[in-house]
C-alpha cells in the first residue's frame, strides 16, 4: 500500500503528520521523504542508537540501487522491498525513513530517476508513506501521485491555506486520480482540537460545491509538543501515545490500512459523528472572500 501526503501550498504540516502516521501504522512501514525541494527528517529527528546514514542511504541511494535492479532486469517484489529498507535509516522514535536530498545538487541529479523512486515503492510489497512537499502541474515526483492508493492533501486552519486548498484540489484531482481508479483523495486540516469536528466539516462543504469525489476531511490536531518529543526519539507507546496527535493519526492510519471509509473520526475505539456545522470565522472568510471574486 501507498499512501501519499502532499500540500497545494506553503508548509501546512506534511511531514509531520507523515513521520506520526509512520509512528502509529499498525503494520510494517517504511516512510519515503520525496520532496524534491528538500528533506528535513536528518535534521529534525535523532537517529536510533547505532543508526549511521550511509551512501546507499536515502532518496538518492535508492534511487541509485533501483536503477541498478532494472539494468539486470530485476522486478522481484521481495528483493525491492529489501532494496527499499537497505536505504531507510531507522529513527530513534522506531520509524524507517527513506531520508531526501540535502541540496539543491541532489535534487537535480534526481530528475530522470524519479519513476524509478516510484516503481521502488509502489512494488515493494510493505506499506510505504511518502511525503511528496508541496504538490504542483511540473512536480518531479508526480508518479508518486499517481500510483498511490490514497492521497492526503494537508492544509492548515487559516483562511490562506483552505483557500489555496479550495482552488487547487480541483486541478490535482483531475490530474492524477482520473489515471488511477479506485485512488481516494482525503483533505486533512491541521489546527485546535476544540475546532476539529467543525471546521472538518465546513471544509467539506466549501469542498463540495465542485462535485469531486473526495473523502470526508480528516483532523489532525496541532500539538507541537507531542512533535517535538516524537522527533527526539520518544517512542508511540505510553503516554507519548496517548497524546491528541498520536490519537488522532492512529485512528487514521488503521482506517487507511485496513482500506476503511473514512467518513467518521475515531479516537481509541469511539466514533465522533460530525454535528452539524456552525459557520466559523475561517469558512465565513473563505465564502466572503468567493462572493468578492
Amino acid at each position: 500500500m501507498l499512501i501519499a501526503l502532499a500540500s497545494v501550498k506553503g508548509s501546512p504540516g506534511v511531514t509531520s503528520v507523515a513521520l506520526a502516521l509512520a509512528a502509529v501504522w499498525p503494520n510494517p512501514v517504511v516512510l519515503v521523504e520525496a520532496d524534491p525541494s528538500g528533506g528535513d527528517l536528518t535534521y529534525r529527528c535523532r537517529l536510533s542508537p547505532g543508526a549511521v546514514i550511509e551512501s546507499r542511504s536515502g532518496l538518492v541511494g535508492l534511487a541509485a540501487a533501483v536503477r541498478s535492479h532494472a539494468g539486470h532486469g530485476s522486478r522481484d517484489v521481495a528483493g525491492m522491498g529489501a532494496t527499499l529498507r537497505a536505504a531507510s535509516v531507522e529513527l530513534a522514535c522506531g520509524v524507517r525513513a527513506v531520508t531526501g536530498v540535502t541540496s539543491a545538487a541532489q535534487s537535480r541529479g534526481l530528475a530522470g530517476v524519479w519513476p524509478a523512486i516510484n516503481s521502488a515503492c509502489a512494488g515493494a510489497g510493505l506499506d510505504v508513506i511518502g511525503d511528496l512537499g508541496r504538490v504542483g502541474p511540473d512536480h518531479p515526483a508526480a508518479p508518486l501521485v499517481s500510483t498511490a492508493d490514497h492521497l492526503l492533501v494537508v492544509a492548515s486552519a487559516t483562511l490562506a491555506s483552505v483557500m489555496h486548498l479550495h482552488e487547487a484540489i480541483p486541478d490535482l484531482v483531475a490530474s492524477r486520480l482520473g489515471r488511477t481508479p479506485g485512488m481516494r483523495c482525503s483533505p486533512v486540516l491541521i489546527g485546535p482540537d476544540t475546532h476539529a469536528t467543525r471546521d472538518g466539516a465546513d471544509l467539506d462543504s466549501l469542498l463540495s460545491r465542485h462535485g469531486l469525489a473526495l473523502e470526508p476531511t480528516l483532523a489532525v490536531p496541532f500539538d507541537q509538543r507531542a512533535l517535538h518529543r516524537l522527533e527526539d526519539g520518544e517512542g508511540p507507546s505510553g503516554r507519548l501515545g496517548r497524546t491528541l496527535l498520536l490519537r488522532a493519526t492512529r485512528s487514521i492510519a488503521l482506517s487507511l490500512s485496513h482500506g476503511t471509509g473514512l467518513g467518521s473520526r475515531q479516537i481509541d475505539g469511539a466514533t465522533a459523528v460530525r454535528p452539524t456545522p456552525t459557520p466559523r470565522p475561517v469558512v465565513a472568510a473563505s465564502q466572503a472572500a468567493e462572493v468578492s471574486s
